[in-house]
């Protein structure tokens, strides 16, 4: 059932808006249940009511100055809602949980407790309970400001790498990637220590093993662990274990237990026993990425072959952007068409997601402005076509960035990471205004008893 709100009568706010009151997510498909809520908070919190839709949901939630979030336990919602909760906890460690539901409907207050939220809140109660419940976890929440983070301060980026298809060079460019941003990250922090190494063949160690690793490559695309064998290396820890383990996710666990190259890249890829994905969400999946945020300077994410719209939608949007891998192959083409309108269809924004052309061909093949414009994208990066080159290396077991420096496929992976290194770092600049925290405020506001 979808909910009709008139925006004007609902003090609401749309999810990426910024405005100086705390936010209030109410996942509900009653729009009275909205309405009561929004009048028992007044001007002291702004209700973005969503119906249940995980892409909206996700999108408030990661929007700045979140309070809590409160989950409609009332029927017929009460099994989605027990459903939902995990989810969110999940994927949100840190987001305060609040349940909602009647009294006079013993079920949904017991379903909410057995979830373990923070509080309930009464529909039959006095907006002065429901106002003085939500407050109150606003100002505990934020006198433990160590043990939740609503507002993490990010410091690196995503690159999520779409194919269509299996076999468009996706995992290839992906290895690439981590591999050149965590070398060039290592020379950059050698030439501000002024460290005096010894000259090193390109793609071999840059930085000492036990130096904190700045790039990973989490190895997510079909065929399954495809990143860990170009790399060379094995890992026993995998996407799964983070996701069971995101609570205990610092760097410490990624040095010690994803699995590195000698570069110092690290590398995330999914378990051998693929049985095991069936206990990723989605939003858990997306919850994993927003929390390596804060510890790495950028993950490129393999999707290749994975074109599930389902459980990329929510990759993409908490990365922010997206590179559509594409060859000039009629096939491929078709295909790439057929992931985009899906991912259209799961909300995702077309103007987020760029072009790159693999294995270019002038001699053969559609027209480098025709692919885009049949596709409907913007066109990023030309790669040309180096097949030989780049099989001809691994098969002396190396990437073609370690056995020809010079090859104008390494060229241009090299132009990728100097363009992203440098965007990164307009966007830390742009990102250290200081701002006050909205929480902050409004905790301020309740120590003085306004």
């Amino acid at each position: 059932m979808n909910m009709r709100m008139d925006s004007a009568q609902l003090n609401t706010a749309q999810p990426g808006a910024v405005r100086g009151n705390a936010r209030v997510v109410l996942v509900t498909q009653s729009s009275s249940h909205a309405f009561w809520l929004a009048g028992a908070l007044g001007s002291d919190a702004e209700v973005i009511p969503v119906a249940g839709d995980l892409a909206t949901l996700h999108a408030a939630i990661s929007a700045p100055g979140l309070g809590v979030a409160v989950v409609d336990f009332s029927a017929p919602m009460t099994e989605a809602a027990i459903a939902l909760v995990s989810d969110l906890r999940a994927a949100f460690p840190g987001v305060v949980i609040m349940g909602s539901g009647s009294a006079a409907e013993p079920a949904s207050m017991r379903a909410a407790l057995r979830c373990g939220v923070a509080e309930f809140i009464d529909w039959d109660a006095t907006e002065a309970e429901a106002n003085a419940a939500i407050r109150h976890q606003v100002h505990a929440r934020n006198l433990q400001p160590a043990a939740v983070a609503l507002a993490p301060e990010t410091k690196g980026f995503a690159l999520p790498l779409l194919g269509a298809r299996v076999g468009m060079g996706v995992t290839t460019l992906a290895v690439h990637l981590a591999v050149m941003f965590q070398e060039m990250h290592g020379q950059g922090v050698g030439s501000v220590k002024n460290k005096k190494q010894p000259v090193r063949p390109f793609g071999a160690s840059q930085l000492p093993q036990e130096e904190a690793a700045n790039a990973a490559l989490l190895d997510l695309g079909l065929p399954a662990r495809d990143g860990l064998l170009y790399l060379g290396i094995a890992g026993d820890f995998s996407f799964v274990d983070a996701v069971q383990n995101m609570r205990r996710l610092d760097a410490t666990l990624i040095n010690s237990a994803f699995a590195k190259h000698p570069t110092g890249a690290v590398t995330l890829a999914w378990p051998s026993d693929l049985g095991l994905l069936r206990d990723v969400s989605p939003a858990a999946a997306a919850g994993v990425v927003s929390t390596l945020k804060s510890l790495l300077g950028v993950q490129v994410i393999d999707m290749g072959g994975m074109v599930q719209a389902d459980f990329l939608a929510p990759l993409l949007r908490e990365s922010g952007q997206g590179w559509v891998v594409c060859d000039q192959s009629l096939g491929g083409i078709v295909s790439t068409a057929q992931m985009l309108k899906e991912l259209d269809a799961k909300g995702v924004e077309r103007s987020t997601l760029k072009l790159v052309l693999n294995r270019f061909n002038a001699q053969a093949g559609l027209p480098v402005k025709e692919v885009a414009q049949r596709l409907g994208l913007e066109l990023l990066h030309v790669i040309p076509d180096r097949s030989t080159a780049l099989l001809s290396a691994a098969s002396c077991g190396q990437l073609l960035s370690q056995a020809q420096r010079g090859d104008p496929y390494v060229t241009c992976i090299r132009s990728m990471v100097r363009v992203l290194q440098g965007e990164a770092m307009m966007a830390d600049k742009a990102a250290a205004v200081p701002v006050a925290g909205v929480l902050g405020q409004w905790a301020k506001r309740l120590r003085r008893g306004e």
